[in-house]
């Protein structure tokens, strides 16, 4: 018996020994599959095994089928949102982030089939369809799995408001119901005393722990980038003081060599975290950074929507902690896939969640039944910003905390006048 996956020539190279082993393996897989055919739904998409999320059951958790009604991209407030309502008129929202509007082809043309007239119970194989069937996979990257991702955290919400539950108690054993957060600021151009001012007053009326800054020019790093860096970190630290935790991102700044040498510094103010220093694809010039560095964690991931690619920056210690994007990865499922792949090689996640509305929510749920989430995660807040009125409840942090809402679905109400005036997208 020839196996079929090598070329014939490899195949008649291979040592009699080695031929005789993998006709036993592939006979072995064989009887299997034939005895439990159930394996069948288990295998979906082909390739190397790569560790998963256990998920519950869902048609234990819901009795009746979920039929899948429409999945619509509507327009209000200024915000794209995907509406999935089932068959009983039920409806599960999300918010998109602003990568949707230029992506409304591929979710018209390869997502939303995938999921119209679909038990919404299916939702890992309905995921598994969207990528695979149609030569989807041909689309692979942020593109897709955003359209995907989005769908599937709607979904999630329309799962939660029927089953009368908070999505994460639909996705696992809830660890906790709050986290601490940092502030991020993305000021890369404004006086570096202006800047540190305004965080020590957002830290003050949030009680948050902590504060990234932006360092470098953002994939490139001029003269005046690097002269700003050397001047606001050590500010930083001293405005603020000892106590408080500090992350620095260098969305892709740097050379390796020069990454090292910001990293350095950055271990000398005590900074915690040193985000994608160098280009995101380059991994072996994140690799050298981050060998050289023994003070602080490098992070990265935020681009990425590869699982393989996640498991290799895990293995390879390319990264400390993977930052997943839960909508450009793909949604909740995949997000928490990269937080079992990280836990395999002793890793640790903390998600890309630079919000403070309703795109905030599936991050809440993962949050709330990770194992390996790390340090503090990630809140906007603006100055003197005023509550939204057309979505309860306000997202706020007290004392440094974010309570994670015990209510179904998402956690996010909308009021319903706002669906009256919205316009169709697709």
């Amino acid at each position: 018996m020839i196996d079929s996956s090598l070329p014939l020539l490899v195949y008649l190279t291979l040592p009699i020994p080695m031929q005789r082993r993998q006709f036993l393996q592939k006979t072995i897989v064989s009887s299997s599959l034939l005895a439990n055919p159930s394996v069948f739904n288990q295998n979906q998409t082909a390739g190397s095994e790569l560790p998963a999320w256990k998920l519950p059951d869902l048609h234990k958790a819901i009795a009746d089928p979920v039929l899948i009604r429409s999945v619509e991209l509507l327009k209000t407030q200024g915000q794209l949102m995907v509406v999935v309502t089932a068959q009983d008129g039920t409806k599960g929202i999300t918010q998109c982030n602003e990568r949707m509007q230029n992506l409304t082809s591929l979710l018209k043309g390869l997502v939303i089939e995938h999921f119209t007239g679909k038990d919404a119970r299916d939702l890992p194989q309905l995921i598994d369809d969207s990528y695979r069937l149609n030569s989807n996979y041909k689309y692979a990257g942020m593109s897709l799995w955003n359209c995907i991702g989005s769908v599937e955290i709607a979904v999630w919400d329309l799962l939660g408001r029927l089953s009368k539950k908070p999505v994460y108690q639909l996705l696992g054993k809830p660890l906790r119901n709050q986290y601490e957060v940092y502030i991020s600021d993305f000021d890369r151009g404004t006086d570096t005393a202006d800047v540190v001012e305004r965080l020590a007053q957002k830290l003050a009326a949030t009680g948050a722990k902590g504060v990234k800054i932006k360092v470098g020019g953002r994939m490139r790093n001029t003269p005046e980038d690097d002269r700003r860096t050397r001047l606001f970190v050590p500010l930083v630290r001293k405005k603020l003081g000892s106590k408080i935790t500090i992350y620095a991102d260098a969305n892709g700044s740097y050379t390796p060599e020069e990454g090292i040498e910001i990293g350095h510094m950055l271990e000398d103010n005590g900074v915690a975290i040193f985000e994608e220093p160098c280009n995101f694809e380059d991994e072996e010039g994140l690799r050298r950074v981050n060998k050289s560095l023994t003070k602080l964690r490098l992070a990265g991931g935020e681009q990425d929507t590869s699982l393989y690619r996640f498991e290799r920056l895990a293995r390879t210690d390319v990264y400390d902690l993977l930052q997943a994007d839960i909508y450009y990865n793909g949604g909740i499922l995949r997000g928490l896939q990269v937080a079992e792949i990280a836990r395999t090689y002793g890793k640790t996640i903390a998600p890309h969640t630079p919000k403070s509305d309703p795109l905030i929510a599936p991050f809440w749920h993962l949050a709330a039944i990770c194992p390996n989430l790390y340090g503090l995660q990630e809140f906007v807040y603006e100055l003197n910003s005023k509550p939204a009125t057309w979505y309860e409840p306000a997202i706020r942090v007290q004392g440094g905390v974010m309570q994670i809402p015990n209510t179904p679905g998402l956690g996010i109400n909308y009021d319903e006048q706002i669906w009256k005036s919205a316009e169709r997208i697709v």
